[in-house]
């Protein structure tokens, strides 16, 4: 068992989840800032303030393709805060009630819209994520927040008693009123007051840890119906050379971790590309490139995965040094990450995709593999020991 903390592990998600959403990167930590500042205004409780942070980094955890349109289309709130409850129930270090919160922090207070609870039905975590979450939208559509910052006060005017508790908005109006939020929205203010959040500290072991990576893989593959299967069949592939290859029981469930996680990059990349039938332009092409720096991107947020992180994201270097997004070459590229590069492109060629009508036969992916071994792309070790395994 090793300890980390949790809100290192939440940061890292909740960008994931910006990424998927289409938000500004840092929607889910300037929602949690100012759920955080209303709580403080409210006088709640230490445990209260942990959950409220969490539920505010992960309120979109419930975002795929299917619930996108969440923020503009009500027919998909409920399933986006009910799918987001379900998922938290599988994170192992976080409250249940932290699901109901986020599986209520679309309830308008005055009942009204697809919700069944109203007034102080709904938990108070729920009404101040939604607030929270509200707001930033709002907040982040003026051109000057100097100049235009009585527009929110005018929002929340007509919202209060429909779409707000009135209690909680006049907290964030107390709240407000410190120049010091307004100039944390304009500088580097929110990031530096979220680091100084206490830790959450909880040992946790590597397969508590492969939940989470299991949860999150889900979500990734869920984004197109082409890859419904694609993380997972990465990481059984990867298991299954790792113990060939007689790595201990923590590097292999590591390795499997870091191939769960692969592809977490790719809900930067629009659904328009992922799911083209026709082949790509060099622009699409450069966006799908991109994935796997915001895979590193989103693990380096988790203090002592380095590990994890850098197995996972350069799954597309390769031998010749001409991969992307590093370069990085043969002498830089570990064993677990030639594992989980060779397992990403055989599952890959086994699955449907939107540009060819039926995944490749074992016996063309083997040659297309052996040519890939010939051009210097992929390691020749690991590429035979897949064949040998799977012949």
């Amino acid at each position: 068992m090793n300890t980390y903390d949790i809100n290192h592990v939440l940061s890292a998600f909740s960008l994931a989840l910006d990424i998927a959403e289409n938000q500004s990167l840092e929607h889910a930590q300037r929602s949690a800032y100012i759920a955080l500042q209303i709580g403080k205004q409210l006088d709640l409780a230490h445990p209260d303030m942990q959950d409220l942070y969490a539920a505010a980094l992960l309120h979109d955890i419930g975002i795929t393709k299917a619930y996108a349109d969440v923020h503009i289309d009500p027919n998909q709130l409920v399933s986006h805060c009910t799918h987001g409850k379900q998922l938290i129930s599988t994170l192992p270090f976080i409250p249940a009630r932290v699901g109901e919160y986020i599986a209520w922090h679309h309830a308008n207070w005055d009942g009204s819209g697809p919700f069944q609870l109203q007034g102080n039905e709904i938990p108070l975590g729920a009404q101040i994520v939604y607030l929270a979450d509200q707001l930033d939208v709002k907040l982040r559509s003026l051109v000057s927040i100097y100049s235009e910052r009585h527009l929110i006060l005018d929002y929340l005017r007509a919202s209060s008693g429909k779409l707000f508790n009135p209690l909680i908005i006049e907290a964030f109006v107390e709240v407000q009123r410190r120049e010091k939020f307004w100039l944390d929205f304009i500088t580097n203010g929110i990031a530096e007051e979220l680091a100084m959040v206490p830790p959450r500290t909880a040992s946790f072991s590597l397969k508590h840890f492969e939940t989470v990576a299991m949860t999150f893989a889900q979500i990734i593959d869920n984004k197109s119906p082409f890859t419904h299967y694609h993380s997972q069949g990465v990481a059984d592939l990867a298991a299954v050379l790792a113990r060939y290859y007689k790595f201990d029981p923590d590097t292999v469930r590591k390795i499997t971790i870091s191939a769960l996680l692969h592809d977490l990059g790719k809900l930067a990349v629009p659904n328009e590309i992922l799911d083209k039938p026709g082949k790509l332009t060099p622009t699409e092409f450069q966006i799908i490139k991109g994935h796997p720096y915001y895979t590193k991107r989103i693990l380096s947020r988790i203090q002592g995965f380095d590990q994890i992180r850098d197995w996972a994201a350069n799954h597309h270097e390769t031998i010749d040094g001409k991969g992307y997004p590093e370069g990085f070459s043969d002498p830089h590229l570990s064993i677990p990450e030639r594992i989980i590069t060779v397992c990403d492109i055989y599952q890959a060629l086994t699955e449907e995709r939107p540009y060819r009508l039926k995944p490749i036969s074992q016996s063309k992916v083997f040659e297309i593999m052996d040519d890939l071994v010939r051009t210097n792309k992929i390691c020749p070790d690991v590429t035979t020991s897949l064949k040998t395994l799977l012949a």
